[in-house]
């Protein structure tokens, strides 16, 4: 296992990460139809996905590494192990959070730009502050920042009754 976290782990991590919103986009696309755009999409849940997937290695690992640790009678819990995991659950449940959001704008939701942007929010500022100590804690931000770029073009104005072009309001 230890040869899979020096040598695969990346490379496992990066094909998850670009095929979990591939899927995701597949299943708007059949929901939404032509309302969608597929490209933008794909970039806005690109970001939550690729940050829960690493989030998710990131936990892995550590978990693994601190229960080998245990059974070799090496292991300290100390409050870099500590802050280590709860970063992680944090970032995890902002992400799935994030992912949701994504999600329901997708699929015509009215109003989750805000949510986004909080979301995004929440993970900059997590992150932004640990660039001194680590450099790759700024993964996430770029992800956001992927994010950002189909934000906008995701839904297409398509002409029709007030019904159609706003399926959940309450106003008609």
């Amino acid at each position: 296992m230890n040869k899979f976290f020096r040598e695969y782990v990346d490379l496992t991590a990066m094909i998850i990460a670009f095929i979990i919103p591939l899927v995701l986009i597949i299943v708007v696309k059949r929901k939404t139809g032509r309302q969608t755009r597929a490209v933008p999409s794909y970039f806005l849940m690109f970001g939550p996905s690729a940050i829960l997937t690493f989030i998710f290695f990131h936990l892995f690992e550590n978990s693994y590494h601190a229960i080998e640790n245990s059974l070799a009678g090496r292991f300290k819990y100390d409050f870099h192990f500590y802050a280590l995991i709860l970063m992680g659950v944090v970032m995890a449940t902002i992400a799935s959070f994030f992912i949701r959001a994504c999600w329901q704008k997708c699929n015509g939701h009215p109003s989750c730009d805000r949510l986004i942007f909080l979301y995004m929010l929440f993970v900059v500022t997590m992150c932004l502050p640990l660039l001194p100590i680590s450099p790759i804690s700024n993964v996430p931000v770029f992800c956001c920042l992927i994010s950002l770029a189909g934000l906008f073009f995701v839904r297409r104005k398509i002409k029709g009754t007030e019904k159609d072009r706003f399926p959940y309001s309450t106003t008609v």
